[in-house]
């Protein structure tokens, strides 16, 4: 599952909703990470990255896009 977010608080409300925690983050200049945990099941866990990348199909505006993948 891949899923794609223009806003970091939009990104923090969804993840919320899923039932993760913060687990550890990993930032080395325009590079940002992070992976969340689950809750109640331990094994779950949530990576969470930055890229620049085109905001929506319809604009070539260009910015900040945080993607999920659940592993």
């Amino acid at each position: 599952m891949v899923k794609r977010f223009n806003s970091f608080d939009k990104l923090e409300r969804y993840i919320n909703e899923l039932g993760y925690t913060f687990k550890v983050q990993n930032c080395f200049k325009e590079d940002r990470s992070i992976v969340y945990r689950h809750k109640s099941n331990k094994k779950q866990h949530l990576f969470v990255k930055s890229t620049y990348d085109f905001l929506n199909d319809n604009t070539m505006e260009m910015g900040t896009v945080w993607t999920i993948q659940q592993f």
